[in-house]
């Protein structure tokens, strides 16, 4: 009986001390950005990820929240959100993949923010004056082509859509059920758009045009079907640069949301009912 316990002991606390040495990708990754210095960082890092950024490059008063994204046999993405004392701040997502233990791969970000920023920070400065005098000078058919917006609609477009480009995950996601019934009705009507469409169905099809003043007062820049990358999805995109995007999608068959990776579909999250936010780079 003692030969027993001794040997059941032995086996409980190897499995243990293996499990702590070989962390799952959320530990990892809490591990990594731990304001403690990681010292075995070495060992579970691979691919492109050279180890930083990690937990050292942040600053002391961030507040860190982690969320797995999605984990497979081999692949798996975190959701890391970084803020500050005031609750603002961005999400990164982790990419990890596993060979005989779990390694991070990637690190990822929506890229090219700087020039939305300043879009942003202009627009919040102007006062209803200067608004209404650059909506004035719009109406001159010499500054039109020049004109940076020519109604008090598309101000409010502009400056609404660069604010939720920016925006935490969480508010992209509670924007959208704040507006949930406006979006459905939005989306009843791309469908009806592609069947009328359905001749195209295998090439990207911009959809409701007709509706643009009712999309863009929801921050929505164009909606369209088989977009790249989001193939057999209706793509109501917020905003971005270049192949810098975040948006919702509608898929009607989970069977074809799209795959995340670090190379492209950087971010994917459900919020339900066939609708899901995502992020591109």
């Amino acid at each position: 009986m003692t030969r027993f316990l001794i040997t059941f002991t032995f086996i409980t606390l190897t499995a243990n001390f293996s499990y702590s040495q070989n962390p799952e990708p959320l530990d990892l990754a809490k591990k990594i950005f731990s304001k403690e210095r990681f010292s075995d960082i070495n060992k579970y890092i691979t691919g492109e990820y050279k180890g930083r950024p990690n937990g050292q490059d942040l600053g002391k008063d961030v507040i860190l929240n982690f969320t797995l994204l999605e984990q497979t046999e081999n692949n798996a993405v975190v959701d890391m959100t970084v803020q500050d004392s005031f609750g603002k701040g961005l999400d990164t997502y982790l990419f990890f993949e596993k060979d005989e233990i779990w390694k991070m791969n990637a690190f990822r970000a929506l890229a090219l923010t700087g020039i939305i920023e300043r879009v942003r920070d202009e627009l919040e400065k102007m006062t209803p004056e200067q608004v209404d005098s650059l909506i004035n000078k719009s109406k001159n058919e010499k500054n039109k082509g020049f004109a940076m917006f020519s109604s008090r609609e598309d101000f409010n477009f502009q400056l609404g859509n660069a604010k939720l480009t920016l925006e935490l995950d969480t508010n992209i996601i509670k924007h959208f059920l704040d507006n949930k019934a406006e979006f459905e009705r939005l989306k009843d009507s791309a469908l009806k758009d592609l069947e009328n469409n359905k001749n195209n169905n295998e090439q990207r099809v911009t959809l409701i045009e007709n509706l643009k003043p009712d999309y863009q007062k929801l921050f929505i820049s164009s909606v369209s079907y088989n977009d790249d990358g989001l193939e057999n999805c209706i793509d109501f995109l917020i905003g971005g640069i270049t192949d810098n995007s975040v948006g919702y999608i509608y898929v009607k068959d989970k069977k074809d949301l799209p795959q995340m990776n670090a190379d492209r579909i950087i971010m994917i999250k459900e919020i339900g009912d066939g609708w899901y936010i995502y992020k591109t780079t």
